[in-house]
């Protein structure tokens, strides 16, 4: 039998997977789903379950802590809180980059699967560990009222939260398209994130580092956005308006080239796996 013998009905809806196109609410329904089972097979016969992100955040804050007071004393006030900060938007970033790079590789079955956006398995990875983010809020509150640094600023801080998703997503689409093709891409992501958490103030600020050298770290988006969320927590100088208005066009700019490379990219997935 030949192939234009096979009624219509029959033949595989090949173009029409490519072609359709998921409400938005539908889509974001679908990438929350999704979220939530991952949640919930990640925290699956585990004792600490959803404290161990807390746990290691607060493990690495007590040795950074204790390095860089006790050891090498930087001179910044509220240092714990001032390290927590830049820890808890750090560990986001490198968790939902690091596993968006393997977000199609690491998940065949899901290619598999025509009638699924792909596009939707980075963005879950970019928003499971905000889950880890929400969780460590209360902490992070805790230490600035024991502190009595508690601002009404604070209830800005959601809105800084989708201009980091948006960069996030950015990279996790550009990361998880590039490792279907090219199997080190992942690898390269996390070396990248390690050099990146020395170039990131994390456990330090732009005070801390010589003037000539400050534009280095300005390049960095993920400095204007740490200093923002001190800025607003602590009373920190901010990054002012207009490197962040820089920071969300470049954020925004690599959304878009990051999304249209993997659109663009997605019909050849499969052939790939």
């Amino acid at each position: 039998m030949t192939s234009a013998s096979v009624p219509a009905s029959e033949a595989p809806p090949l173009r029409d997977a490519h072609e359709r196109r998921i409400p938005a609410p539908v889509f974001w329904e679908l990438v929350a789903h999704l979220a939530r089972r991952q949640l919930d097979t990640k925290h699956q016969l585990t004792l600490l379950g959803w404290a161990w992100p807390l746990t290691r955040q607060l493990a690495q804050l007590a040795v950074l802590v204790f390095i860089f007071s006790a050891v090498f004393d930087l001179g910044i006030d509220d240092f714990p809180v001032f390290i927590f900060i830049g820890l808890i938007a750090w560990t986001w970033f490198a968790t939902g980059v690091g596993d968006g790079a393997w977000s199609i590789t690491g998940q065949r079955h899901m290619i598999l699967l025509s009638r699924l956006p792909k596009a939707a398995l980075p963005l879950v990875a970019v928003v499971v560990p905000l889950v880890d983010v929400i969780i460590a809020f209360p902490v992070l509150l805790l230490m600035l009222a024991i502190g009595d640094e508690l601002r009404w600023s604070l209830l800005l801080c959601p809105l800084l939260l989708p201009l980091q998703a948006l960069l996030m997503a950015g990279f996790a689409w550009l990361a998880a398209a590039g490792s279907v093709f090219f199997r080190d891409v992942p690898n390269v992501v996390a070396l990248g994130l390690t050099l990146a958490f020395y170039l990131t103030p994390v456990f330090y600020g732009l005070k801390s580092v010589p003037a000539k050298y400050e534009w280095v770290l300005e390049l960095n988006p993920l400095t204007t956005i740490i200093e923002s969320y001190r800025a607003l927590l602590l009373g920190e100088p901010g990054p002012g308006a207009l490197r962040i208005a820089l920071v969300a066009a470049a954020s925004a700019a690599i959304a878009i080239v990051g999304y249209l490379v993997f659109q663009r990219l997605e019909p050849r997935f499969a052939d790939h796996q």
